[in-house]
């Protein structure tokens, strides 16, 4: 499939978030590696994400909102060959606004819900049909639910990587910001920052100078900042907020620790692992992917983190020992030769059918 068979096919990518998070960072990936092979533009509500896009030199499209009638105003004008919906949302929207363009539904999450009979799990059910295609980033994600019974054939696992190279070069600008602990992601329940917080408050009983960082925004950011208050926390923990290049910063700390209640494939630990950092993540289904014993620990309880934590940093040569690790995971998981063509194919089956 060489790349000027499709230069001329256009392809939407369709987010309905305003910042950068892990989703969003997929589709900043794929745009940016497949610049020579097709055309395409990322659309979203205007946010945050518009500067980030800027810097990458990505075609940005902003909807007033996230709304089909207002997607369809954008198709209307773009006549995009393919439509690239980024997580359920965003999925059901695009089904909305065409009957004619293919959809490909790009799921970066593996919700409760999905495992389940409820009114969001059958109106998915039902947008599957509809699907050209529905790529998922971890095997968990299809199993036990209808993906794997009812939809096998239109179901793809396309494992998320990222550009090593350009978050290396992001990482090299200068910061005078170093921490023994960083935590990165939205601040919303389903990565429970909140957690966060209570375990990094049982790390400074025991090692009182541990310095701690969160970067990110959501709903419960003001929650944060009264918990780290209240516990007395503001000499240990720093909440920066969101953060369009948080690479230097995540280079200069020691430990990403991760609070998710449920993921995708977490881009954020495979961003990390590349900048030779090991990680600390909860027990959740399908992270085996990316954390193994020689590069980070799975914790189940709050004093796993506690301990597992303590451990590394007393430790200097297990912290080197796995930093090497994290770069050599890292470079495993991502061929971006292979993510690439896996993309092409079902661009391609997507335009031919």
């Amino acid at each position: 499939m060489g790349s000027d068979i499709y230069m001329e096919k256009k392809v939407l990518h369709i987010l309905p978030s305003t910042s950068l998070a892990g989703a969003e960072n997929v589709a900043i990936c794929i745009i940016s590696n497949l610049v020579d092979s097709f055309g395409c533009a990322y659309v979203s509500p205007e946010g945050d994400i518009k500067d980030v896009l800027s810097s990458r030199g990505i075609d940005y499209i902003p909807l007033r909102n996230f709304s089909s009638s207002e997607i369809r105003k954008v198709l209307k004008e773009w006549k995009p060959d393919i439509i690239h919906a980024h997580d359920f949302t965003a999925t059901i929207k695009c089904l909305f606004s065409t009957i004619s363009i293919p959809v490909i539904s790009h799921i970066h999450q593996n919700p409760s819900w999905l495992r389940t009979l409820n009114l969001r799990s059958i109106l998915f059910f039902l947008a599957c049909f509809k699907l050209s295609k529905i790529v998922l980033v971890s095997p968990a994600i299809k199993q036990k639910n209808f993906l794997s019974y009812f939809f096998k054939g239109k179901s793809i696992v396309i494992k998320n990587i990222v550009d090593i190279s350009w978050i290396t070069k992001k990482a090299t600008f200068q910061t005078s910001e170093s921490y023994d602990l960083a935590f990165v992601g939205r601040f919303e329940e389903v990565k429970d920052p909140l957690r966060f917080i209570k375990i990094v408050s049982e790390v400074i009983k025991e090692l009182p100078s541990v310095k701690a960082i969160m970067m990110g925004g959501g709903t419960l950011e003001d929650e944060c900042r009264n918990a780290i208050r209240a516990k007395g926390m503001q000499n240990n923990l720093v909440l920066r907020g969101f953060l369009g290049n948080p690479y230097p910063i995540i280079k200069k700390s020691k430990i990403l620790v991760m609070t998710s209640k449920s993921e995708g494939l977490p881009m954020v630990a495979i961003e990390a692992l590349a900048l030779g950092k090991p990680i600390i993540v909860p027990q959740l289904v399908g992270i085996e992917n990316i954390v193994n014993k020689e590069c980070g620990y799975t914790c189940k309880t709050n004093i796993d983190f506690v301990n597992q934590i303590i451990t590394l940093l007393r430790s200097e040569k297990k912290y080197q020992q796995m930093s090497v690790a994290a770069l050599r995971k890292a470079e495993d998981i991502c061929s971006m030769d292979m993510y690439i063509e896996q993309l092409k194919k079902v661009y391609h089956d997507a335009i031919h059918k």
